[in-house]
């Protein structure tokens, strides 16, 4: 299908029956989604299994271009993989922090540490995730070639 003037930001409405289940389909939906306002284009990613425990048992994935970093519940994911397309698992974001001088929390997105790193802005993250043997997730970036972690928060 072609669509009128090429506007690939034009959405069709699923019809009714469609979108609560009582009729199906060919397709298969989505068991988590986030809108275009909170990102662009998602990475692949990983259920966790490290050490921090507040993301344990959730699928972390993150937005390549803006460089923040989301989770869902596996449990929920599964539930919601129930072929009724308005079923869909929660989507929460990964809020990363550094500490500043006077040991006070300062939040940040990938994004702003690349930019941080490289001393300038760079239009897009290109954030990566993969996983250690443990379970625990490092996050990359071309731009500036480091290599994070995500650990636990210490006790301060």
């Amino acid at each position: 299908m072609i669509r009128p003037g090429g506007n690939l930001g034009q959405l069709f409405a699923l019809p009714a029956e469609i979108l609560n289940g009582t009729k199906k389909d060919e397709f298969t939906y989505p068991v988590a989604i986030y809108d275009h306002n909170e990102g662009n284009a998602i990475s692949g990613g990983f259920a966790y299994h490290g050490k921090i425990e507040a993301l344990r048992g959730k699928f972390v994935f993150g937005d390549i271009q803006r460089g923040r970093l989301f989770a869902s519940d596996l449990a929920a994911m599964k539930k919601a993989d129930d072929g009724i397309p308005q079923t869909t698992a929660p989507v929460e974001e990964i809020q990363l922090f550094t500490r500043n001088s006077r040991g006070e929390r300062v939040y940040v997105t990938l994004r702003d540490l690349i930019e941080r790193t490289m001393g300038s802005s760079v239009t897009r993250a290109d954030l990566h995730i993969s996983a250690s043997r443990d379970g625990e997730l490092f996050v990359t970036s071309r731009q500036d070639g480091t290599i994070r972690m995500l650990v636990p928060e210490s006790g301060r």
